[in-house]
């Protein structure tokens, strides 16, 4: 037995990407434990009507969350090429350019939201302009956010970055649970120690990373231009954003009535978690100019095996105990046979959009953003479609099945055949080779 447990140990530790999504994992779980008390806290003492408003500000949030991460995918791109370059010390660089170039336009579209938040309560049916106030305050830092934790991943600086992440997590729980909790019951509440939690890990990454960079010398060498690279990827991961996330937002301007799918929205985000520390792992062992070495392609096909196991026993769980977990989560004693229904909806719409991350992700690392951008066509048929069916909740939802699923079998069979041309490639080098 003994044996058995030093070779398994000794196979994770000899494998970077298990490793790696190992204490990403482990630190996201701990996040997991802190969000999930969050929503068991918020959903109890909040009504119905707040709770499903949280659920749409954080549907937002997300949505502007997702985009600003190709600032991840940039600078984490970019970092790890430094890096592996020898040239550490510029990433302080990098980080100072972008941190000015993120910070100001982050400050100027919080000032927008504050200013114009009447307009932005109307559309989603608010008479309180709060939690659109606080949305707008929390905008610097969640711009920030990226740029820092992007330079982390690159360097593989994955032990501070977890403990950032978790730091925040239980400052949101803490805060926002007990405000709604012994203040008083309104989605604003729960919003202020959701947007406080984001500006803890802001400020425990710059600590992580002025000590890590501190005794790294700077080159005189330029920094590489990421703007178009950052550009694309802003596009890439607004879609893909949209895909994902946007749901919680149409449900809540077409079918206000409708306060059960907040909660099946937010178990059925569930499936995208788990998988989370293996793309973040992922990311900076496939980082290129485009041409996929053999272990580069090895890693993305393990990544997204491993992806598939855990969202099919994420689905599995959905299906097989949708009661069992409203119980859990938000305190209901029992669910309607339509909420059961649409939990097992979302985690399949959920587990769609987690494999297609992998493989857009994949896409980004090597710099393949022009096929990556028709994601913006499966974007745009997701809202073109919902304006016209809309009527109900699940014809939002089976729309977005459709448009995530189109998408991942599209991009999935584009980088299988990138793949297989880079393999033809190297067997055609190699035979030539052998016969000189």
């Amino acid at each position: 037995m003994k044996n058995v447990s030093a070779q398994i140990v000794g196979w994770l530790k000899s494998d970077d990407l298990l490793r790696h999504s190992g204490i990403l994992f482990s630190g996201m779980m701990v996040v997991h434990v802190c969000n999930v008390l969050y929503q068991m806290a918020v959903s109890r003492a909040l009504p119905s009507e707040e709770y499903a408003l949280l659920a749409a500000f954080l549907g937002v949030l997300t949505m502007i969350q997702r985009p600003l991460s190709t600032l991840t995918t940039g600078i984490s791109h970019y970092s790890s090429l430094l890096q592996r370059n020898g040239r550490t010390g510029d990433v302080k660089r990098l980080l100072r350019k972008w941190m000015l170039l993120a910070g100001v336009p982050s400050m100027a579209c919080g000032l927008v939201v504050v200013l114009f938040h009447q307009s932005l309560s109307a559309f989603l049916h608010l008479e309180r302009m709060a939690p659109v106030v606080i949305t707008g305050l929390a905008l610097p830092a969640l711009f920030l956010l990226p740029v820092l934790g992007g330079a982390a991943n690159g360097l593989q600086f994955f032990k501070w970055s977890s403990a950032s992440t978790i730091a925040g997590a239980f400052l949101r729980l803490g805060l926002g649970a007990g405000f709604v909790w012994f203040l008083y019951p309104a989605c604003g509440w729960a919003m202020l120690g959701h947007g406080a939690g984001i500006y803890v890990s802001v400020l425990l990454l710059l600590l992580g990373l002025s000590l890590m960079l501190r005794g790294h010398g700077k080159s005189q060498l330029p920094l590489p231009s990421i703007r178009l690279y950052v550009l694309q990827s802003f596009l890439i991961q607004a879609a893909y954003g949209v895909l994902m996330n946007a749901d919680v937002v149409l449900v809540k301007h077409y079918v206000p009535e409708d306060l059960e799918f907040a909660y099946a929205a937010t178990l059925g985000r569930l499936v995208v978690f788990l998988p989370g520390a293996i793309v973040t792992a992922m990311f900076p062992k496939v980082a290129s100019t485009g041409n996929a070495t053999l272990y580069q392609r090895m890693v993305f096909y393990r990544s997204f095996r491993y992806t598939v196991l855990c969202v099919c026993a994420a689905v599995a769980g959905c299906f097989l105990f949708p009661g069992l977990l409203v119980r859990i989560l938000f305190g209901m004693t029992e669910a309607s046979d339509s909420l059961k229904q649409m939990i097992g909806l979302m985690a399949v719409v959920m587990s769609f959009s987690a494999l297609l991350n992998v493989v857009v992700q994949f896409l980004l690392a090597q710099r393949r953003c022009k096929p990556a951008l028709c994601i913006l066509v499966f974007a745009g048929l997701y809202i073109a479609a919902t304006c016209y069916l809309h009527a109900t909740s699940w014809m939002i939802v089976w729309v977005s099945a459709f448009c995530n699923a189109l998408a991942l079998l599209v991009l999935f069979m584009y980088v299988a055949r990138m793949i297989r041309s880079e393999e033809k490639r190297c067997e055609v080098k190699e035979n030539e080779y052998g016969h000189e």
